[in-house]
């Protein structure tokens, strides 16, 4: 209740820069009635959106997002509240500030940057709801705050909601939020009684069934040690395979490395036998020369031809071991491919010695001497270029399997101890998976089994006590749930018979009849408030949105808010258009009635209507627009405005 005095924690002034229609603006208030006037679209609703927003609302009517109030072509906006803050009864309203005037600023920036500062110091927005919920300042309460429009959405309003606006509004909040804590607590223990007899009823079976879970447990444990033994020796028999495979590789290294070397000492020895034999036929006749290279062509080719096919039956013999099988169907086309041209190539050495029959008989020893030598020389070269070949693509697969054994290194070290095994990792892996198939088929066992099983008998015992207790404390908070929806009833009941008595009587001024009713008072969750208006004589019906006139519906809400002035918490209220389709005569009796009813509170009301100012404690502000910028101006005498 305010005592009609002045308001210990008021709203001095407000500061508007870059926001919406003004481009820079102070507009002082008082405490009292401030009547702020002025034509459509001058910029009155914008005051109180720039109240609420500075004061911590952050969706508001008129935008959706804070950066579409800034004034067109500037980058950042910015609202400033200036309170009072004088130590009244030795103290501060705002503790924390050590002077006067107490500044709250919201800035709003065009890129989404929004903050606030108070006394020039950055604040979050819980801290700035926190400050004002302590005064009973909620610019989203509508029974505070009622912006242009909102009366039309209090018209939509629930019961329910009605109920909670007014019990927020005049300070009752707390009541409600006791009841609910009860109910929360009460829920809890029903829930835990629930569940502890549950837990009994279950705990008298469950015995038998922990002795059965052991038996899996040990069973279990068991089949794991084996599976990860099996883990390890699937591991080792990778790695033995790959050594094996290494020593296979350096044994044919080895022979090829041999056999190359034998192979360039025996060319070094035939070079020089060539030397030899090519100075004794160096008086050979030029026309026997042709006929020789053709038949040393030949032949060397007939040669190679040999080897190669012997060369390709030791391959064959090799890769039907170890290798793959399109590579020794390769070897087998190119032997094929081999023997076919040795059969030309004997064809083709026949006839060269029929024509070489007629030479010279003396020079024919020497001749096939050394062209034997000069075969030699070929196939050996031939040869060697075979055995360096085979050596490559040996080292080759020896650095493929050397990789493979680094690779291996890290499961080595998890591996532990060498296992020495010859079975097969596929061997390996079936019976790890014959294992891992039992332990699944064992199904889920907790891990606690034993201790479970050990401590059930005790459990029993614990819970049939903690049984009562729960039993006590459920009594217990069905009587405390009790005695809180009795007070919350009480202090409900007792608030509306208040507002009933001045809201009849406001009411029979403006030749109308009203009752507000609590509806469901014994579901807190439903519990709701409806008013019943009744006009020109009419018996009262239910307001709604539908029911009652536009004229009808803004005198009724504000003969209700008028009803409720002097219980509100907040020092500020406001009302936006609270004459809006009013008939002249309701209109000029809700504005003498809020005059008298504010005078220990600070409001702030807008009307676009002409009102006769007579009252001098009424401080009244006409806002004007002109060239797209709001200015406003104070009214220092009694006037219509």
């Amino acid at each position: 209740m305010h005592s009609g005095k002045e308001p210990s924690f008021w709203l001095k002034e407000i500061i508007l820069e870059n926001f919406m229609s003004y481009e820079y603006a102070r507009i002082p208030l008082k405490p009292g009635l401030n009547l702020i006037s002025g034509p459509n679209g001058a910029g009155k609703s914008s005051i109180l959106l720039a109240i609420s927003v500075a004061l911590g609302q952050i969706y508001t009517e008129r935008s959706k997002r804070l950066k579409d109030l800034i004034r067109r072509g500037s980058e950042i906006a910015r609202v400033t509240l200036v309170f009072d803050n004088e130590i009244k009864e030795g103290m501060r309203p705002i503790g924390f500030s050590d002077a006067d005037t107490f500044l709250l600023s919201r800035y709003m920036r065009n890129d989404g940057n929004y903050w606030w500062e108070a006394d020039y110091k950055r604040v979050s927005h819980e801290e700035v709801t926190r400050l004002f919920k302590g005064f009973g300042l909620d610019p989203d309460n509508m029974l505070i705050i009622m912006h242009q429009n909102t009366m039309e959405r209090f018209s939509l309003t629930t019961s329910q909601e009605k109920l909670k606006l007014l019990e927020e509004a005049v300070g009752f909040g707390s009541y409600r939020e006791k009841v609910i804590e009860a109910t929360t607590r009460l829920e809890s223990i029903i829930s835990e009684d629930e569940s502890i007899t549950d837990l009994l009823g279950r705990a008298k079976e469950s015995l038998g069934y922990w002795k059965e879970m052991h038996a899996k447990y040990l069973l279990r444990e068991e089949l794991e040690e084996k599976r990860q033994w099996l883990k390890r020796e699937a591991i080792w028999a990778r790695v033995i395979k790959q050594e094996a495979a290494v020593r296979m590789l350096e044994e044919r290294l080895k022979v090829k490395e041999h056999a190359l070397a034998s192979n360039r000492a025996e060319m070094e020895r035939t070079k020089e036998n060539i030397i030899v034999w090519r100075e004794k036929l160096d008086s050979w006749k030029t026309t026997s020369k042709e006929s020789f290279y053709k038949l040393l062509h030949l032949e060397k080719e007939e040669t190679s031809i040999v080897v190669l096919a012997e060369h390709l039956r030791e391959n064959e013999v090799i890769f039907s071991e170890f290798g793959k099988g399109e590579d020794l169907e390769k070897i087998r086309k190119r032997q094929k491919e081999a023997e076919n041209r040795l059969n030309e190539l004997k064809e083709a050495i026949v006839a060269v010695q029929i024509e070489l029959g007629a030479l010279e008989r003396t020079q024919e020893s020497n001749l096939e001497t050394y062209i034997n030598y000069r075969v030699k020389e070929e196939v050996l070269k031939f040869k060697g270029d075979l055995l360096e070949g085979d050596i490559k693509t040996i080292k080759d697969e020896m650095e493929k399997v050397d990789q493979k054994l680094m690779d291996l290194a890290s499961l080595k070290r998890k591996a532990g101890e060498r296992i020495e095994t010859e079975r097969k990792q596929s061997e390996i892996e079936n019976e790890m998976s014959l294992v891992g198939a039992k332990i699944e088929a064992l199904g889920e066992i907790p891990e606690e089994t034993e201790e479970i099983y050990s401590n059930y008998s005790k459990l029993f015992e614990e819970l049939k006590e903690k049984s009562k207790i729960v039993a006590a404390n459920k009594e217990e908070g069905l009587k405390e749930l009790d005695s809180r929806k009795d007070i919350w009833r009480n202090a409900i009941t007792d608030l509306l018979d208040s507002i009933n008595s001045s809201f009849q009587q406001i009411m029979s001024y403006i030749e109308a009849t009203g009752l507000a009713r609590l509806v469901n008072l014994e579901d807190i969750e439903n519990a709701g408030l409806e008013l019943f208006v009744g006009f020109r004589g009419t018996p009262p019906v239910l307001f709604d949105y539908y029911t009652q006139s536009g004229g009808e519906k803004t005198a009724s809400i504000m003969a209700f808010l008028l009803s409720i002035q002097q219980m509100l918490r907040s020092p500020f209220r406001a009302i936006d258009e609270f004459d809006i389709h009013m008939d002249p005569r309701n209109r000029e009796e809700i504005y003498k009635m809020m005059i008298s009813s504010m005078k220990g509170a600070e409001c702030l009301l807008i009307t676009p209507g002409q009102l006769t100012v007579t009252d001098p404690s009424v401080h009244v502000i006409v806002v004007q627009k002109a060239y797209g910028k709001s200015r406003v101006r104070e009214v220092k005498e009694s006037f219509d405005v």
